[in-house]
């Protein structure tokens, strides 16, 4: 029994399929059909059976196939200590976060990191949110950065600030009530916006599919407000691009107002009706080893970030 030989197991009963599972394992059938018998006649017992077409596992390979997922998880783990031990060896890093996000957290983040670890590998995954979990989920990234994980027993999520939704205005709105007399060129916690004062203007919203686009529809549903919806798009770039060329009114995270030198031509203002906030936090899971460069930059996501909505 050998390294390989676990992987094809699991790789087996993922596809259903011992030519799918060859392709992906970049071996030749036969060689993968031998390799599965002289395991099981090395373990004694069979591990899969064939019905309609498909390869699943038998009570015994389904047994296995745990295993064999615990035993590679922990060589994993064991890899990732010995390359502290070693410092020779390239590490990977894969970050997961919102694409609206990246954009003003990770440049100054990551400038830090690479000055103390400038050898180090990092994967940036920009998705939804929804994508995200799945991914954290399946171990293919090593944490996010989004709003709190609410499985608690697998997960951490350490808070690393508080942001609410609030108003992105193209600036030639500005000159009409109820803009006009408030400041243009900043973001000011007193120039607050009701959204009934907002009804003759054009809004430009995420579908209801985005986290973003079903919380701004239920703010507007709570205060009553039904918006003149001219535009639905799929991301906050694209709304605030359209924002800047003065086509409406839509609804974004307050980093984007603190960070407002990102997207010309646009205002900022908080609702009126709405104080609460939402929690951005760093979500990694629990009681799985964290190598020096990884720990480096999690601590660097703790004491930056907070910094950037200041």
């Amino acid at each position: 029994m050998n390294w390989n030989q676990l992987q094809y197991v699991i790789t087996i009963a993922e596809e259903k399929n011992i030519t799918k599972a060859a392709r992906k394992l970049f071996i030749s059938q036969p060689s993968l059909s031998l390799s599965i018998q002289s395991l099981e006649k090395e373990t004694g017992v069979t591990l899969f059976e064939r019905t309609h077409g498909e390869v699943t596992l038998t009570y015994a390979g389904t047994l296995f196939y745990e295993w064999a997922i615990s035993i590679l998880h922990s060589q994993k783990q064991l890899d990732l200590k010995l390359n502290d031990i070693s410092q020779e060896k390239r590490s990977l890093i894969r970050i997961g976060i919102s694409p609206h996000r990246s954009l003003i957290i990770l440049p100054s983040v990551l400038e830090r990191f690479y000055e103390d670890f400038p050898n180090c590998e990092i994967h940036i995954v920009e998705k939804p949110t929804y994508i995200l979990k799945k991914l954290l989920e399946n171990d293919e990234i090593d944490f996010m950065i989004d709003v709190p994980q609410p499985d608690t027993i697998n997960y951490q999520s350490d808070i690393l600030t508080k942001e609410r939704i609030v108003l992105a205005v193209p600036s030639i709105f500005t000159s009409q009530p109820p803009f006009l007399g408030l400041p243009l060129s900043y973001y000011a916690e007193q120039d607050t916006i009701s959204l009934s004062e907002l009804t003759a203007y054009p809004f430009i919203m995420l579908s209801s599919d985005h986290i973003l686009g079903s919380m701004s529809r239920k703010m507007c549903e709570s205060a009553f407000f039904h918006p003149n919806i001219r535009l639905t798009c799929e991301n906050v770039e694209t709304a605030l691009s359209l924002v800047s060329r003065q086509l409406g009114i839509t609804f974004v995270p307050e980093i984007f107002a603190r960070q407002g030198k990102y997207i010309p031509d646009v205002c900022y203002y908080p609702i009126r009706q709405f104080h609460d906030t939402r929690q951005l936090c760093l979500i990694y899971p629990k009681n799985r080893y964290q190598h020096v460069q990884l720990t480096h930059l999690l601590s660097l996501f703790r004491d930056m970030v907070p910094k950037l909505y200041l």
